[in-house]
């Protein structure tokens, strides 16, 4: 038994510590984890899952904004989000709108969305403990092989299986401490009031970005309906020093323009949350140990979108775990099967998208109102497919149609990086301009 499994001499309880024993463990009752239990239950494995919190979906630490076609791919009920028909693209001197009579992006009902995650998981057969938080993992001849987490009394208790899956989010709780990986060190960092803002237009999203409102970031406005709206601001730690809560604070003055539509709201919540802007870790399987949401950096880092991915990565951990336990083979070559479905699926978007993070978060004002005008020549489709980050080379070289002199510019090297990450190596021409349908 390791220094990992434990407990510290004279710790009250550990002499006598409860041990509970299941196939699939999973650390985290977010969309990670709870589609994960989901998942992994659907295929046989006996689940159970902590969660530090009290409650699942408590406290939020997102706005919530997400796809439409996303939310019916994973089948939440559309009463669980809010769709939007206009979305404003703001910089310090420049604005864009772009109509969507069909709605194809909407706003999450966040805690909603997650109890419906717990619901799902529950009636798959998974066994969830809010109020368990997760001291440390347990850790045999290298292989992960439990926790040691304290439940609702108080107690302390191990809980082992041959799978673990850890859902932790942003804090990594095992993958840090089972050195899978060594946590994160850019990050974002968001602070949101939930108003209800009577005079606030319902249809409409606002996407706002320069240094008066958020350096090396940006806030948003998203409305979610029955007069309720989250005002958010997030930048990039440490990218910049500044306080996204103080620039949220004093949004009003920053922003007169939008002070009218929120002329008699009050706030009725108040979230923040962090959000990894390092792009994917290398390695997110180990020994006994699956990594998946944010505790692996399976989030776009284009706008700090995080809830799809995490309940995709969450259903491909599940379903991996169970095989794993079916197999009787929890070895990292074993669960490496998870980390190759997922860079197939995933792992071209989330290079590109981190690419274009980096370089818009340097952007100056000038640049912002530069990049504007260019976005003024897409149509709806192509900046929606841009914002969620649903890239391909036909999108690549349709922005390029209408917006050739980019070839000029210091972006043809984006443009080039990003189509061979597409799987079209090479220097992009005229030509390729004059013979693209896109």
């Amino acid at each position: 038994m390791t220094t990992a499994e434990t407990a510290p001499t004279g710790q009250p309880g550990a002499q006598d510590a409860a041990r509970r024993s299941y196939d699939v463990l999973i650390v985290g009752g977010g969309p990670a984890g709870l589609s994960a239990a989901e998942a992994a239950a659907k295929g046989g494995a006996r689940v159970a899952l902590l969660e530090r919190q009290k409650e699942i979906g408590y406290p939020i630490h997102t706005s919530g904004g997400s796809w439409i076609s996303d939310m019916k791919a994973l089948n939440i009920p559309s009463e669980l989000y809010y769709p939007i028909r206009s979305v404003f693209f703001l910089s310090p001197h420049r604005e864009v709108r772009f109509d969507y009579p069909d709605p194809v992006c909407c706003v999450l009902d966040v805690r909603g969305v997650y109890q419906h995650l717990a619901g799902r998981a529950v009636a798959a057969g998974a066994n969830l403990h809010p109020n368990s938080p997760v001291e440390r993992p347990i850790v045999e001849d290298g292989k992960v092989v439990g926790v040691v987490a304290k439940d609702h009394r108080n107690r302390i208790t191990e809980w082992r299986a041959p799978v673990v899956i850890d859902a932790s989010g942003f804090s990594c709780t095992l993958s840090t401490r089972a050195n899978l990986h060594a946590g994160y060190k850019r990050y974002g960092y968001g602070a949101e009031y939930d108003f209800y803002a009577p005079n606030y237009d319902p249809n409409s999203l606002y996407l706002i970005m320069g240094s008066q409102v958020a350096p090396a970031g940006y806030a948003w406005a998203f409305p979610r309906g029955k007069g309720r709206v989250r005002l958010g601001v997030g930048v990039i730690r440490p990218d910049v020093e500044a306080d996204a809560r103080e620039y949220l604070d004093t949004f009003a003055e920053r922003l007169p323009s939008l002070a009218p539509v929120f002329a008699g709201a009050s706030p009725i919540e108040y979230h923040t949350g962090l959000f990894p802007s390092e792009g994917v870790v290398e390695r997110f399987v180990g020994e006994g140990l699956i990594a998946t949401g944010d505790a692996a950096g399976h989030g776009s880092t284009l706008v700090g979108e995080g809830i799809r991915f995490a309940i995709y990565s969450g259903q491909m951990a599940g379903a991996v775990a169970a095989e794993a336990v079916r197999a009787g083979d929890s070895s990292a070559q074993f669960l490496a099967r998870y980390d190759r479905q997922w860079r197939a699926r995933f792992g071209r978007e989330m290079d590109i998208s981190y690419i274009v993070n980096q370089r818009i978060a340097a952007w100056s004002d000038e640049k912002w109102d530069e990049g504007i005008e260019l976005l003024k020549r897409l149509t709806p489709a192509q900046a929606a497919e841009l914002l969620r980050g649903d890239y391909s080379a036909g999108l690549f070289l349709g922005v390029l149609r209408r917006n050739p002199g980019l070839l000029r510019t210091g972006a043809r090297k984006f443009f080039e990086l990003a189509m061979q990450r597409l799987g079209r190596p090479g220097p992009l021409s005229d030509a390729d301009l004059a013979t693209s349908n896109a």
